[in-house]
């Protein structure tokens, strides 16, 4: 190993006392620079304890030296005004605009002299000190913050424009006018996409240094669900169902009846269906019109009827069946035939269903009974005709609508129902009634026409058919037999029937003859060999009547009249037994009656 020793003389030998003198002075001269610069900026943190530091400027206004109020009150001399503008928004053409300042738009002050009062205050003495030099010779500019708009203030806005040209739409609709139909037009809505709008405008405020603002936006078309054009089809079809009568036909006699436009009208309605918007027929009130037509077209089965001359039975006319509307049959074709129509159709007419009653007397039935027909039974009443019976009318007129009158085995017959109406049209008058025992001559229409009824119930009675409802009269009128009246009454309120059924097995017919002073009643059937016994009356509870005399003022002195017959009162029973051909009891009846008593009541004048 060599080693190699290194000369001395290529390294430099200690300073020399002339360098290590200015060394010092440059080391001198420089600390007392930092201290002067120290000292500095001490200064100008111990002179602005309180405010801002100097050269501290927003948007060139200098704030150096102030305290915060003086600092805030230059701000606001000083800076351009924010609020004094306004935004205007634009919607098809229809302008709605705002003030800044009802928007919160302005300056944030507060965090302006936050930052201005930050400066060279960040809590480092050595950063604080060089940011105070700094801002002492260069100065600081602290940014302008802004407050571009209040949000709740923004979104009121946005309502009220979005509700200024809200718009719901309106469907297009049709409607009846004097038997034609016409259409309102449809108006289509309008809206806003409020939450794009509402982002436009913030982001507008927030990059707009204008004085006034302005944006314009479309809106957005709400179409109507019904258009104008489909309800003006609709319409068409419509006054297409309207347009002329719909003949209604049973599939026999041709037209039965006929709906008119008016009518059709009425039964036409709108809807909307996936199909869009069309008329379509009401069912319900299209069945509540043929309903109010049905008893017109209602026809009742009547049963087949038989000839008379001098010797009996001549000949049979025919039976007529019965018929009822189907409604909902009925219904149906109506509608189809309608909305056929609405379709573009030429329907004349619809065809109505019906539902049939046979008669219960079939002419086959009628004509095989006729030869063996001969009278089973017979009654006759005789009366005096006056006043209390309408002069006979109130009797003869029931007795000729029950003449030939014809029931078939098993019907029951009803006194009521057999007769036609009772009205003064048809020749009825005012005539006698018993009202709580007492008697009033002319106190009903039709009084008297119990003399019918008891005839006739005798009649069939006779003949051994079967009873139904049979009353006896309130007292006992001696025109008739004892214990077989039988009185029928019809008010408002309530039914006194006669009523008997043909329980053979053969039609029966009803015969009446009338005349002055009579009225009879034959019931013809063939003869089944029942044979009719009837009780002698067993009375009992006998009353004698007494007389009444009572002064009436407006008779003349000395004149007097009867206004009540004496009626002695009493009960009494009548049996019945009907047997068949072989002796068996087919019917075994005890009517009973219980007449009341009534005093006789004589009106007279007044003393002279």
């Amino acid at each position: 190993m060599t080693t190699t020793a290194l000369s001395r003389s290529r390294f430099p030998s200690s300073p020399s006392p002339r360098w290590r003198a200015a060394l010092l002075a440059f080391s001198l001269t420089l600390l007392l620079g930092v201290l002067v610069l120290a000292g500095a900026s001490l200064g100008v943190a111990l002179g602005n304890e309180s405010k801002v530091m100097p050269h501290v400027t927003v948007a060139g206004i200098e704030l150096g030296g102030l305290d915060r109020a003086a600092a805030a009150d230059r701000l606001r001399s000083s800076l351009p005004s924010l609020s004094s503008g306004s935004l205007t928004v634009e919607v098809d053409g229809k302008a709605t605009a705002i003030g800044y300042e009802r928007l919160g738009r302005g300056y944030d002050t507060d965090t302006m002299l936050d930052a201005a009062f930050g400066v060279a205050r960040d809590g480092s003495p050595l950063s604080d000190g060089i940011a105070r030099l700094r801002a002492l010779f260069n100065g600081t500019q602290v940014p302008v913050a802004v407050h571009a708009y209040d949000d709740t203030a923004l979104e009121a806005f946005v309502s009220d424009v979005s509700r200024s040209i809200a718009r719901e739409s309106v469907d297009a609709s049709v409607a009846l006018d004097d038997g034609s139909f016409i259409v309102t037009p449809a108006h289509d809505g309008a809206t806003l996409d409020a939450v794009t709008l509402r982002t436009r405008l913030a982001a507008l405020l927030a990059t707009s240094d204008a004085a006034n603002a302005r944006i314009s936006v479309a809106s957005i078309s709400i179409p109507a669900a019904v258009g104008t054009a489909e309800a003006e089809a609709a319409a068409t079809a419509a006054n297409e169902v309207a347009a002329r009568r719909l003949k209604l036909t049973d599939g026999h006699a041709g037209t039965v009846a006929a709906l008119r436009p008016r009518q059709l009208a009425g039964l036409v309605t709108f809807e909307t269906t996936d199909d869009g918007y069309r008329a379509t027929i009401d069912s319900a009130a299209a069945r509540h019109l043929l309903k109010k037509l049905a008893p017109d077209l209602a026809v009742a089965p009547r049963n087949a009827t038989f000839a008379w001359g001098a010797t009996g039975i001549t000949g049979v006319n025919p039976a007529v069946d019965g018929r009822e509307l189907d409604l909902a049959a009925s219904t149906d074709t109506v509608v189809e035939a309608l909305e056929a129509r609405a379709a573009g159709a030429t329907s004349p007419g619809a065809k109505l269903d019906f539902s049939v009653t046979p008669a219960p007397l079939t002419t086959a039935e009628a004509r095989a009974a006729a030869p063996k027909m001969r009278r089973l039974g017979t009654w006759t009443t005789h009366y005096v005709p006056g006043e209390n019976n309408y002069w006979g009318a109130n009797i003869s007129i029931p007795a000729r609508d029950l003449d030939g009158y014809v029931v078939a085995p098993g019907q029951w017959f009803s006194f009521w129902n057999g007769i036609g109406p009772v009205s003064t049209a048809r020749g009825y008058g005012y005539g006698g009634v018993i009202i709580n025992g007492r008697s009033y001559q002319t106190g009903a229409l039709a009084g008297g026409i119990c003399s019918t009824s008891t005839t006739l119930f005798n009649a069939a009675m006779r003949s051994g058919l079967e009873i139904g409802e049979r009353t006896n009269h309130s007292y006992y009128i001696d025109r008739y037999p004892v214990g077989l009246d039988a009185t029928v009454l019809r008010t408002d309120t309530s039914v006194t029937d006669m009523t008997f059924r043909n329980d053979t097995q053969h039609p029966i017919v009803i015969r009446s003859y009338t005349g002055t002073g009579f009225v009879r009643f034959d019931v013809w059937g063939v003869p089944d060999g029942r044979t009719v016994s009837l009780s002698a009356p067993v009375t009992s509870n006998h009353v004698a009547a007494g007389s009444t005399v009572v002064v009436n003022r407006s008779l003349k002195p000395g004149t007097s009249r009867v206004v009540e017959g004496a009626h002695d009162g009493f009960n009494a029973v009548v049996s019945r037994t009907v047997r068949d051909a072989a002796g068996n009891v087919i019917h075994a009846d005890v009517w009973r009656s219980f007449y009341h008593v009534v005093n006789s009541v004589t009106e007279v004048g007044p003393k002279r």
